[in-house]
């Protein structure tokens, strides 16, 4: 077959550094009887091409900072755990709620006592140490006590869904104490109110003697006057003094008479000038007790209420005893006479 020059149309162009031209892609593409008709392709700008380079990179740095930030979380994890790991483990405080279900699903009756302790504590301190205590103060304020514990079947009634249960141990703990306490709180107030009225009677005796010396030392010759006090105990019986002695007040007074006196007469007139003396005064006096004793005589009245305290000599005379010297011979004798015969009686027996 003869060279020829013409190229051959089967075989392909040759390469070249040129990009290849629309029309020599339909030459390659399209069969030669068809017309060409290339799709369009999408150009990218090399600004677009840039921008997406940007976003990809600025998407991996952000995926390491990530990366970095989740290994330095998990390292210090790791670090805490290896610390709990070493120290001992203390179990967290649980929250006051969970504390209180548990007391409550524990049996109602432990925050009560707990409560009534706290409180009857204070209360008996107060009392201690105050200047004027009031030891009925517990007693009254006893209470209280199932105030508190109906308070708590209240509550645990409701928290706990209406089922609950009692914690009988802590309930009767409960209620010994407060009776404890009651008992030992009117122990104490009785023996305080005892001492405290026992020292009153005493003080206002003290000042019955006092204004007694010094307005009857130049009435009446007084050798021994003695003065017995037993105020009411109830109300404010005892914390008056004197000048508010009143009817339900008892006032004793024994008064032994120097000197000698003659007759009943005369000693009934010296028991009514003392007794005139303390109306002066204003002292109520309860009762009063005369004698007189000499080496011949024996003289004793007694005015009991105020009836006797008014009656005149001559009344108060009818109501003296006395003795003479020589009927103190015949009583002796008497006595010496029938103490044999009564032990003689007492041997028969």
């Amino acid at each position: 077959m003869p060279l020829s020059n013409e190229p051959d149309k089967l075989s392909p162009p040759a390469p070249t550094d040129e990009p290849p031209t629309e029309d020599t892609l339909c030459d390659i593409a399209a069969p030669p009887d068809e017309p060409c008709s290339i799709p369009e392709i999408e150009t990218m700008t090399t600004e677009q091409f840039e921008q997406q380079a940007a976003a990809a990179e600025r998407t991996r740095a952000e995926i390491e900072q990530r990366d970095r930030e989740f290994l330095a979380a998990l390292d210090q994890v790791l670090e805490k755990q290896k610390i709990r790991d070493v120290q001992p483990r203390t179990p967290p405080p649980p929250p006051r709620r969970n504390i209180a279900v548990g007391l409550v699903k524990k049996g109602v009756g432990m925050i009560s006592l707990a409560l009534i302790l706290i409180f009857m504590g204070v209360v008996m301190l107060v009392c201690l140490f105050s200047r004027s205590p009031d030891y009925l103060l517990p007693l009254k304020l006893s209470p209280l006590a199932a105030v508190l514990i109906g308070l708590e079947l209240l509550v645990g009634y409701l928290t706990s869904g209406k089922h609950f249960r009692m914690h009988i141990p802590s309930i009767a703990i409960s209620a010994l104490l407060v009776v404890g306490c009651c008992i030992m709180a009117a122990a104490l107030n009785k023996s305080y109110s005892d001492t405290k009225t026992e020292y009153n009677n005493r003080s206002v005796a003290a000042e019955i003697y006092d204004s007694s010396y010094k307005e009857l030392r130049y009435v009446s010759d007084i050798s021994v006057l003695k003065v017995e006090v037993d105020l009411n105990p109830d109300g404010v019986g005892s914390e008056k003094g004197m000048e508010a002695l009143s009817a339900d007040d008892t006032v004793n007074i024994f008064i032994e008479l120097g000197g000698s006196f003659d007759s009943p007469a005369g000693f009934a007139a010296e028991c009514k000038k003392i007794i005139d003396s303390y109306k002066i005064l204003g002292i109520p006096v309860t009762n009063f007790t005369f004698i007189n004793e000499g080496r011949l005589h024996s003289f004793k009245l007694e005015a009991e209420g105020k009836f006797i305290q008014d009656y005149s000599e001559s009344k108060l005379m009818e109501l003296v005893s006395y003795i003479y010297i020589e009927n103190y011979d015949y009583i002796h004798d008497l006595e010496d006479f029938t103490e044999p015969a009564e032990e003689s009686a007492d041997n028969a027996a």
